[in-house]
């Protein structure tokens, strides 16, 4: 009789086994210890099944909000990182501004075409920018000019130059490696221009380095009207990161081209850079980094924003971007919702496991 009990008590706890049934013994539980056993028994698999759903939520969030902690800061801080705090005389003369060290930022203006055969729609605005800027160095960059630059260069680009799924996306590169080379003036050639900027009002200022940068809404700077000393360290800021933000968005660039275009290498990009060069300064705003209203710049030139890149997804894309605090809450809501569906399917995956098990 007592080694039947042993038997009987040993198949119940270690639960392979149905527990048979024993009026004497069930008799002589007391409730104290019928409380104990499940207790005892099914706390560990079950309640470790809790814990580590809650450690795997806790990786997968803390590791969703460092990867976006870049938007976040950019969506927070943006006034003070980005705020308007350089203005034009459009009044004054050149020699109305002195430059004690000279001529900071060289006489060049830079553009980019696919090749030397400039598309008709392209043709007046790029005439009205030589003319306007007669007193500059003209550099047009192709994509075969701009190439063997790089490869002279920047050797170390030239596999991401090359594995650009859409061409936008090395005319975009090519300016800001162009930018920190030489330095000078870079807009696009779809800005009609009716005047030259008056650099030398940049010029004026206490300092050897100058960037000057567009504000754009919601947030940030644009890309497309760009003027700095040679060797900014904004740019080096930009170049050193092109590599990494291509293998950040190559896997679904064709999915989602308007979102890798502007995360990779368009205006976002070289905001997310200037932000983090700003971020390491000691003392904000930074006396190098020059945000002007497009307004004031609209005096000196009319930006077409013909926007040949722009393909189906840019429209929704762009809707949401004028609207950060509605991306920004439906990216908490997506987020909560498959946080929970991964819950859901590795729960009922550890409990069927488990049942398995039993």
């Amino acid at each position: 009789m007592a080694l039947q009990y042993i038997i009987q008590h040993l198949r119940a706890r270690f639960g392979k086994y149905e527990r048979l049934y024993d009026e004497e013994h069930i008799e002589s539980e007391s409730p104290s210890y019928k409380r104990c056993v499940p207790k005892r028994f099914g706390f560990p698999r079950l309640r470790k099944l809790t814990v580590y759903l809650i450690l795997i939520n806790l990786i997968i969030l803390g590791l969703l909000i460092h990867s976006i902690r870049p938007l976040i800061t950019l969506l927070i801080r943006n006034n003070e990182l980005f705020a308007i705090n350089f203005s034009v005389d459009h009044a004054a003369s050149p020699n109305t501004f002195q430059r004690p060290d000279g001529k900071k930022i060289p006489r060049i203006l830079h553009q980019t075409a696919p090749n030397s055969s400039i598309p008709e729609i392209w043709a007046a605005s790029q005439q009205s920018c030589q003319e306007a800027y007669s007193d500059f160095e003209y550099k047009l960059w192709t994509d075969d000019g701009a190439r063997e630059f790089l490869k002279e260069e920047f050797p170390w680009y030239l596999d991401t130059w090359d594995n650009y799924p859409f061409p936008i996306q090395r005319a975009d590169a090519i300016r800001y490696f162009v930018l920190y080379h030489f330095g000078g003036i870079y807009m696009d050639m779809d800005t009609y221009c009716n005047s030259s900027f008056p650099v030398d009002q940049i010029e004026s200022l206490p300092g050897k380095e100058h960037a000057l940068f567009k504000s754009t809404l919601p947030t940030g700077i644009t890309n497309d009207f760009l003027i700095s000393t040679a060797r900014h360290p904004a740019f080096a800021s930009a170049v050193s990161r092109l590599a990494s933000f291509h293998q950040t968005t190559r896997l679904w660039a064709r999915l989602q081209p308007y979102a890798a275009i502007m995360l990779s290498t368009g205006p976002l990009f070289l905001t997310l850079a200037v932000q983090q060069y700003l971020l390491d300064q000691p003392i904000l705003p930074s006396p190098s980094i020059h945000i002007i209203d497009p307004a004031m710049v609209d005096h000196y030139m009319t930006d077409f924003e013909t926007a040949t890149w722009h393909q189906s997804d840019a429209q929704v894309l762009k809707w949401l971007g004028d609207r950060p605090w509605t991306w920004f809450s439906l990216g908490i809501i997506g987020v909560a919702a498959g946080i929970y569906t991964f819950n859901c399917v590795l729960s009922r995956t550890f409990t069927t496991l488990y049942r398995k098990l039993l």
